[in-house]
């Protein structure tokens, strides 16, 4: 079985941002139990595989040494020259064989997703994808591109394909999609819409919730458990955190 967990840090807020990554990484390796992994008592068990969203330098700086002493290897291995990016992050045994940014056809914002092929010394192999999709209200109409761009990738011959990322996906936009022929398998969808996850980020000062961030299956693979994360006041996204057998 292998475990993964998208994250988007929120790394453009730079209030109290060292406190906050910290918080973070402890909820993402230790299930926030710091106090349980120092005794030696179980812990919520680490993810094999990590996506996060909207790093900077400065939250990589405070997760680049919480991630190497869980085992993590990082791509990118340090910052990029740009505002913010996306990192992937696979866990010994798991390891990179090769990685590439692939820019989308129609994106006013520059986006990219970052796509990965890993592998496991019993010669399991997958591809690992994870993107920022299109933010802006007015920008509906490149996230439906984008996303059709990753199905059209997860649906390639090769490795069977995962892509966990925040999608930043309205609700008339996924049933759009989900309408016209898009392949991949919503793990949200797979676990039977469970009311608790409906939302991975709410609007401040209201209650108006969005499912942003999500994880897609390409074909033959099972989900075998799905949880939304949450890290309080240090992201203002949910971590989206699935279990999975492959084909």
């Amino acid at each position: 079985m292998l475990r993964l967990i998208t994250w988007n840090v929120n790394g453009l807020e730079e209030r109290a941002i060292g406190r906050r990554m910290e918080k973070l990484c402890l909820e993402v390796l230790v299930g926030g139990d710091l106090r349980a992994a120092l005794e030696g008592r179980a812990t919520r068990p680490a993810p094999d595989l990590i996506a996060f969203q909207e790093m900077t330098r400065h939250t990589w700086a405070v997760m680049r040494g919480h991630l190497a002493a869980g085992g993590y290897r990082c791509w990118p291995e340090g910052p990029r020259e740009r505002e913010d990016w996306s990192m992937l992050a696979v866990r010994a045994p798991w390891s990179f064989e090769e990685v590439a940014l692939r820019a989308f056809e129609e994106s006013p914002l520059a986006r990219e997703a970052v796509v990965a092929t890993v592998a496991h010394p019993d010669g399991r192999v997958l591809r690992w994808m994870t993107a920022h999709l299109e933010s802006l209200r007015s920008g509906g109409e490149a996230r439906l591109a984008q996303a059709r761009e990753i199905d059209g990738w997860l649906a390639e011959a090769g490795p069977p394909g995962i892509f966990a990322g925040d999608t930043n996906l309205r609700r008339g936009e996924w049933e759009t999609l989900a309408a016209g022929g898009f392949r991949a398998r919503d793990a949200f969808e797979l676990a039977g819409r469970p009311a608790k996850a409906r939302h991975t980020w709410v609007h401040e000062g209201s209650r108006r919730g969005f499912r942003f961030d999500r994880v897609w299956l390409g074909t033959g693979w099972r989900l075998m458990d799905f949880a939304l994360r949450d890290a309080g006041w240090a992201s203002d996204h949910r971590g989206v955190e699935c279990a999975v057998e492959p084909p």
